[in-house]
């Protein structure tokens, strides 16, 4: 589903990461947050959603965010004899991504989980980055369509089962996730799920939903 990451340097006005995320919806057929420090630097917003990319190790071990354009994809094939019933239906992702690159802690577990983090850094004081994510109306096969709303999402991560980036459905619209305050990496796991609630053409339905992270 989705994934690429970015990272914004530099003086102006305002910061923008955007990760984009490929969904494939269907072939018919309780614990501590999870909030980590970042030391103040360079004003600097990081997004990381799916797979990702960092040079010279973690980031405990000095290494740096880099760019990475890979799109990863979730997706569903309902079983015939289901379609339709409501008997929602578990995705899996092409990530591979388990570890944190804040310090290699296994966060995730694909390929049932997709991990989304970022964070924001300023040289002194405070601020607040805004995580969202946004969804066309739509997953479409030719001219047939499902709502997007059929797709939503559990947050967890190992070792905490309280989310610190918001769990969910797809509206056709945008949805904010996350609160990031400067100096802090916060990082999570979603899980998506095909609700299934309706009968539909046969085909392989595609959509893509945008994570964006802003820092004015």
């Amino acid at each position: 589903m989705s994934g690429s990451l970015g990272h914004a340097r530099g003086s102006g006005k305002r910061w923008r990461c955007v990760a984009a995320m490929c969904a494939v919806a269907c072939t018919l057929q309780s614990a501590h947050a999870w909030i980590l420090t970042v030391t103040p630097g360079p004003k600097t917003i990081y997004l990381q959603v799916g797979t990702g990319s960092f040079t010279g190790g973690n980031y405990n071990a000095g290494g740096t965010p880099a760019n990475n354009a890979t799109i990863n994809k979730v997706s569903v094939t309902v079983p015939a004899p289901v379609i339709g019933t409501g008997a929602a239906q578990a995705m899996t992702s092409d990530s591979g991504t388990a570890a944190s690159f804040y310090d290699g802690f296994a966060v995730c577990n694909p390929p049932a989980q997709v991990y989304v983090g970022g964070w924001a850094r300023l040289p002194s004081g405070s601020g607040t980055a805004v995580l969202t994510v946004s969804s066309p109306a739509n997953l479409t096969s030719g001219g047939n369509t499902i709502p997007f709303s059929q797709i939503s999402w559990t947050s967890t991560a190992n070792g905490n089962t309280s989310p610190d980036i918001a769990a969910g459905t797809f509206n056709g619209g945008t949805i904010t996730l996350a609160n990031i305050a400067a100096g802090t990496w916060v990082e999570d796991c979603h899980t998506f799920t095909y609700a299934n609630t309706a009968v539909r053409a046969a085909g392989t339905y595609t959509g893509r939903a945008t994570y964006s992270l802003s820092l004015p």
